[in-house]
């Protein structure tokens, strides 16, 4: 079903514009606010089939690409989005992707509506949930609310369309590379543990680059180390980085679009231990392909490494140096401090490459 879109840096333009006045809102207005959900909006609507059940289809591969091959429940689906554009004219489906146990819709809404977007979802899944009680579903077809992303900045809008239009290609990469998709949550280097997931092999190659930059760093001094990381790239050295400042994540970007092996220090960047999306994580854009291709380690230290007496000491030294080059007293900073956590990854980082 999913329509094509003719310029998506038109479509949030217009989305940002105040349909009386045309005059440009504000890019940071919150859909929390009274009627925000009855007015021109775009919004990722993903749906999950009832204890995540192949209800839907079949995922399989046509030898060019992954295909889902839908199920008459599937089908279904499709159907009512077409009767949901009917009922709505307001509204705009721009991509679609009916998966095996979930399904994808990226809605506009074009004016402002009666209803909100969020009654018309509820009404659209009731009337998927007829549908398949008349094919003989007698369980509830959903078992939880759908899972809403708005559209709220640039660029935000073609990574929407691209995620829900490459779905089954990402379901069929991660089915053929299970290990690589594998969270592991005790992983041990240097006597520091770390929750992990990508390419573990990249942890016993021998060459390893850090690339740490501090926020103040010029475009031409960003530049130069970029040049230097992607020679040692070239010759064989998996690269680490905490990617947290501008110089970083660019130098990060740029050996990850070259296809050479990284590994990522993350803080926070794994679900809870037991957390619902424990068992469905998957890293997100471009970080996928890569580690589809075994290109890429994504590595949380543990609680325990962030207090581990070697990496305390490391970011005390680190932190005391910059505060003597400002002139300043040097004050210690809790470790539960963002300021801290920053720090201690690239000594972690420092730990793992000079091991």
């Amino acid at each position: 079903m999913g329509v094509g879109v003719p310029s998506l840096e038109c479509i949030f333009d217009l989305l940002m514009t105040d349909e009386k006045t045309g005059i440009a809102k504000n890019e940071t207005f919150t859909w929390l606010e009274p009627g925000a959900w009855r007015k021109p909006c775009i919004v990722h609507v993903t749906m999950v089939a009832n204890s995540r059940q192949a209800l839907f289809g079949k995922l399989t591969h046509s030898g060019s690409e992954a295909v889902v091959e839908k199920s008459p429940i599937g089908w279904a689906l499709i159907n009512q989005e077409r009767r949901l554009l009917e009922m709505c004219p307001e509204i705009k489906i721009l991509a679609d992707k009916v998966m095996p146990d979930h399904h994808h819709i990226v809605l506009q809404v074009q004016r402002t509506m009666s209803r909100s977007i969020r009654e018309v979802v509820r009404g659209y899944m009731q009337g998927c949930k007829g549908e398949a009680r008349k094919l003989g579903f007698t369980e509830n077809l959903y078992d939880a609310p759908p899972f809403y992303r708005v559209l709220t900045h640039k660029g935000q809008l073609h990574a929407m369309i691209e995620y829900v239009k490459a779905n089954a290609e990402r379901a069929w990469q991660r089915r053929q590379n299970p290990e690589l998709f594998r969270m592991h949550r005790k992983t041990e280097v240097c006597g520091l543990q770390f929750t992990s997931l990508g390419n573990h092999f990249l942890l016993e190659w021998p060459d390893r680059q850090l690339v740490e930059m501090s926020r103040s760093v010029s475009e031409e001094q960003i530049e130069k180390r970029l040049k230097e990381v992607l020679g040692a790239a070239h010759n064989g050295a998996v690269t680490y980085t905490a990617a947290i400042s501008k110089g970083e994540r660019k130098i990060a970007r740029t050996v990850r679009e070259h296809g050479f092996p990284l590994v990522v220090l993350l803080n926070d960047g794994f679900p809870a231990e037991g957390s619902p999306q424990e068992r469905f994580y998957k890293p997100g854009g471009t970080y996928f392909e890569a580690c589809s291709k075994g290109q890429l380690l994504l590595m949380e230290p543990d609680e325990s490494a962030f207090v581990n007496p070697v990496v305390k000491m490391a970011v005390e030294k680190t932190l005391r140096q910059k505060a003597e080059a400002k002139h300043y007293c040097f004050t210690a900073i809790p470790v539960e401090s963002q300021r801290y956590r920053f720090v201690a990854l690239n000594e972690i980082g420092r730990v793992l490459v000079e091991r």
